[in-house]
């Protein structure tokens, strides 16, 4: 049988190509190689318990690219909560993340003059990147290395960037860091947009403001996705990885799965951008071919944890920061949202790491940070369950390389969140989804 479209991968950027396509009429068949679909957007029960695959938040709603998406092609989103405040947790407790000049005046887990110098950077850096003074490519650390910042501040400026990029300050580009503190997108900004951004960090912007938690998981996302298929428009195969995808004089022509031939003039590729080269039948270009070998990746341990009751610390809406000993993490405490996620009466909460090192130490280290930031969790403990995620397909890095939706073979697109860097997650899945389509329509394919 021939299809409209196939598409490799049933993460969310594979079952939002194929909803959006099913919905512009097409015949879509959908291979996955694992026994389950939704990749790392994916929930699922552990004792009682419903864990999502690595903590989220998602951004850009009510405007960006999933409440787009989900507004042309469903009938809405399911029942989303607003995230709460990002705060940072230090020795003295709970500190809200500065998102002002006067939240700054008043973040005292750094010291004044950090405080002065770092609120200074920020908005230099949103000046110059919204008036395009300086055009020029810049680590955080080449920003910050100069302007005498304690070791506390140091260590919350690596930490900030190991979350937003999964690197190093010094792989981190200033653009990631810096843009969220005002500006809406570092990839198209003018003269209302750099106002904007210039008027929320001085006076009114809010961390958080612009992120929610599903109710009954991130998984609902997902569910609402494949509730949403056109009957007998789409097919899902699981356990079913594709062997090949077919190129024949520079066109995708279908795909091969357990040695059968599916064919297809329309191949959607979800899976690792650089990964590429050993799955088509012809030889990557060149130029396609070193570019993609310059996507970096970062690993993520995530420890969910399941408490026979409420911690006091963490009786709160929202997500916390922790970076001044041992290992940094960002927690989220995610019963707070829906308490059905949790058996009653108790809490689930989700511990994520960047793995610096090996995955072992990771684990071992992680544990010795949550114990000694929170000495009476252990008590407290009544189911433990580890994940080791790559939570994007590619990092942004100072050399780090998206390709778009575009692949070297006509026919053959690229999706998912190696070919679009804006934003994280499932919101970057769906820049991507909604590029590739913007191409599909200027080809005349839908």
């Amino acid at each position: 049988m021939d299809y409209d479209a196939i598409v490799v991968g049933a993460g969310i950027s594979g079952l939002l190509s194929a909803l959006t396509l099913s919905k512009e009429g097409k015949n879509v068949l959908v291979f996955e190689k694992s026994s389950f679909i939704g990749g790392n957007a994916r929930s699922y029960e552990v004792d009682g318990y419903k864990v999502d695959t690595g903590p989220h938040a998602i951004t850009g709603v009510p405007v960006g690219p999933i409440a787009r998406l989900f507004k042309k092609y469903t009938d809405g989103l399911p029942e989303l909560l607003p995230h709460g405040h990002y705060y940072f947790r230090t020795c003295k407790g709970l500190a809200p993340v500065p998102a002002t000049v006067k939240d700054w005046a008043g973040f005292n887990a750094i010291s004044h003059m950090d405080k002065f110098v770092f609120s200074s950077l920020i908005l230099a850096e949103m000046i110059k990147e919204s008036i395009m003074i300086d055009k020029s490519e810049r680590s955080v650390y080449d920003v910050v290395k100069d302007c005498k910042l304690s070791e506390d501040a140091l260590k919350l400026i690596d930490t900030l960037c190991y979350l937003l990029s999964g690197k190093s300050m010094k792989e981190t580009p200033s653009k990631r860091m810096f843009a969220g503190f005002g500006i809406e997108s570092i990839k198209k900004m003018n003269a209302i947009d750099s106002l904007y951004g210039l008027k929320r960090f001085l006076i009114s912007h809010k961390t958080g403001s612009r992120q929610w938690y599903p109710v009954g998981g991130l998984g609902k996302i997902i569910e609402t996705v494949i509730e949403e298929f056109p009957e007998d428009m789409v097919e899902v195969r699981m356990d079913s990885g594709v062997d090949k995808i077919l190129i024949e004089d520079g066109k995708a022509v279908g795909v091969e799965c357990d040695g059968v031939i599916y064919k297809s003039k329309t191949v959607i590729y979800t899976g690792f951008v650089k990964d590429l080269g050993k799955v088509v039948t012809e030889k990557l270009p060149s130029s396609f071919s070193d570019n993609i070998k310059k996507i970096k990746q970062a690993k993520s341990y995530t420890l969910w944890l399941g408490l026979k009751e409420k911690l006091a610390e963490m009786d709160y809406i929202g997500s916390e920061v922790w970076y001044e000993s041992g290992e940094p993490y960002w927690a989220i405490p995610v019963s707070n949202y829906d308490a059905s996620l949790a058996p009653s009466g108790k809490q689930l909460i989700a511990f994520t790491f960047v793995v610096r090192d090996t995955v072992e130490k990771t684990k071992k280290d992680a544990w010795e940070t949550i114990v000694s930031v929170f000495p009476d969790i252990e008590d407290l403990v009544d189911m433990k369950h580890e994940q080791v995620t790559i939570p994007e397909k590619a990092a942004i890095t100072m050399d780090s390389f998206f390709c778009g939706p575009c692949s070297p073979f006509f026919g053959l697109y690229l999706a998912g969140t190696d070919t679009d860097p804006r934003s994280m997650g499932l919101t970057r899945a769906a820049h991507s989804v909604e590029e590739m389509l913007a191409v599909m329509k200027k080809k005349g394919f839908i």
